[in-house]
């Protein structure tokens, strides 16, 4: 193929990715097109100049306006499994119990089955989870404080990071970007990571968030090893080496056919 012709389809593919999720990181690309990561990086240069990202260290975000028209997609794409997940990790809250949530479309859809559960009290970075929250008088709603980002519509940083730590919950229900044999519980970005780390430190259980797609992908940044995560939601069983490592760390797996309630 023709070397400007892979570079403009490289373009194209890079700017679907970032209306749909809003980000897109300088390893992943590198490895799902096989070039060098300065390619990359010329490329988001070039993107940058043309008005269509915001460069960041590791990667780019979209600019707002496209990424405010493709949030409502963000929601609707594996929405029905999403829902799968939330119903199955929303019976592994008793009543009264209180939690961290971390922000994302996963953990919108937790928060949208949770609020029918009677007292609880749940922390999130979320502005989105914590509107949906609020709507339910059953619900205690405390949102944590930070530098806001309009891109994820939840706050993080160091002040985030300080808030977690003044509160100690029953239960951290996170979402996670890959779950891998070498590296653990792993997400895209630092801030992430950031939060995630600290809301399982300041909890008794943990519970993760992972559709199939998760099994087997390694993101940029750690956030936990395995024998820090207690249950796992999925819609379907790993491989057997994920499944290895749940077992000899206790790590319960929760899907459909082995929800036992």
């Amino acid at each position: 193929m023709d070397k400007q012709l892979k570079s403009r389809e490289r373009l194209q593919t890079i700017e679907s990715i970032l209306n749909l999720v809003g980000r897109v990181n300088v390893v992943d690309l590198a490895d799902q097109f096989d070039v060098a990561q300065e390619t990359i990086r010329r490329d988001l240069s070039r993107m940058e100049a043309d008005g269509l990202l915001r460069k960041i260290h590791g990667g780019a975000l979209a600019k707002q306006g496209q990424f405010e028209k493709s949030f409502a997609a963000r929601i609707a794409l594996n929405a029905p499994e999403k829902h799968i997940l939330a119903q199955l990790a929303t019976q592994l809250i008793p009543p009264g119990s209180t939690i961290f949530l971390d922000f994302g479309t996963t953990a919108h859809a937790f928060a949208e089955h949770v609020k029918s559960k009677s007292d609880l009290t749940v922390i999130t970075n979320s502005h989105m989870t914590a509107t949906t929250l609020s709507n339910n008088s059953k619900c205690e709603v405390f949102i944590l404080g930070g530098r806001y980002d309009d891109q994820e519509k939840a706050n993080f940083g160091t002040a985030t990071v300080e808030s977690i730590q003044n509160f100690h919950v029953d239960i951290a229900v996170l979402s996670i970007g890959g779950i891998d044999i070498e590296t653990g519980f792993t997400v895209e970005s630092i801030d992430e990571a950031m939060v995630a780390r600290a809301m399982i430190s300041r909890s008794s259980k943990r519970v993760i968030l992972a559709d199939p797609s998760k099994f087997n992908c390694k993101k940029t940044v750690r956030v936990a090893d395995f024998q820090q995560i207690d249950y796992v939601v999925s819609s379907a069983k790993p491989g057997e080496q994920i499944m290895a490592s749940f077992n000899e760390n206790n790590v319960s797996l929760v899907t459909p056919l082995q929800a036992e309630f």
